[in-house]
C-alpha cells in the first residue's frame, strides 16, 4: 500500500490507490488543505518533483510508488519568501544602474543602450513580484497591515521616474537620465529596501 503525507504528517482522510496523482491532487485540497494553500513540489519515491513539472506525471496512478509526500506552503509562507528575494533584485538593480550611469559618463551608447534595456526589464519583474507580494500580505493581514500608504507612495513616485526616463533617453539627454538613474531611481530602490521590506518583514512575527 502506498504512504501518502502532507508535508511528511499522514492524511486524514483515506486515498483510494487506483486514482491518478491528479485526482490525489484534487482530493488533497477539496479534502485536506484550504484554498489558501498552495502545491510546491511532490516527492515520488525520494525524488523531488517540482510543481511545474507536475503535469509528467499528472496521470500516473498512486499504485505506482511507494511514498508519495506532496509539500503544500500557504500563500503568505511563499509572499515571504518571495520578500526575501526583493533585496536581491534592488541590490543588482543598483549595480546595473551604476554600471549604466558609468557607461553613458564614458559615452558608451551602445554599451549603456543594452543595460537600459536590462535595468528596465529586471524592474519590471521587481514590480510584478512586489505586486504580488503586497496583495497576498494585504488580503491576509487586513487588520494590521498599516504600511499600504507608504508603499503606494513610493510605487507613484516610482512610476514617475520611469515615465521621465523614457522621453529622456529618446532625446538624447544625458545628463537628465543620469540623474533620474543615479538619484531618482537609487534613491527610490533604497527606501524600498531599509523601510518596506523590514516593515513586512515585522508583520511576519506578529
Amino acid at each position: 500500500m502506498t504512504q501518502v503525507t502532507l508535508n511528511q504528517n499522514p492524511l486524514k482522510n483515506s486515498v483510494t490507490q487506483d486514482q491518478s496523482l491528479d485526482e490525489l491532487v484534487s482530493f488533497i485540497f477539496d479534502k485536506e488543505v484550504s484554498k489558501e494553500n498552495i502545491l510546491v513540489s511532490i516527492n515520488l519515491d525520494g525524488e523531488i518533483i517540482p510543481f511545474e513539472d507536475g503535469l509528467k506525471v499528472a496521470t500516473a496512478k498512486v499504485s505506482s510508488f511507494k511514498e508519495i509526500d506532496f509539500e503544500i506552503k500557504s500563500s503568505v509562507e511563499l509572499a515571504y519568501e518571495a520578500l526575501d528575494s526583493c533585496n536581491d533584485y534592488i541590490d543588482l538593480l543598483v549595480k546595473k544602474i551604476k554600471f549604466l550611469t558609468d557607461c553613458y559618463n564614458k559615452n558608451e551608447l551602445d554599451q549603456a543602450n543594452h543595460q537600459f534595456t536590462e535595468v528596465i526589464d529586471i524592474l519590471d519583474l521587481y514590480t510584478q513580484l512586489f505586486a504580488r507580494i503586497h496583495s497576498t500580505l494585504k488580503r491576509n493581514f487586513s487588520g494590521s497591515f498599516t504600511i499600504s500608504e507608504d508603499i503606494q507612495k513610493l510605487d507613484i513616485h516610482l512610476l514617475s521616474i520611469l515615465k521621465a526616463l523614457i522621453p529622456a533617453k529618446e532625446k538624447g539627454d544625458i545628463i537628465m537620465l543620469c540623474d533620474l538613474l543615479e538619484y531618482e531611481l537609487i534613491d527610490n530602490l533604497t527606501q524600498w529596501k531599509i523601510k518596506i521590506v523590514p516593515a513586512l518583514k515585522k508583520m511576519k512575527g506578529n
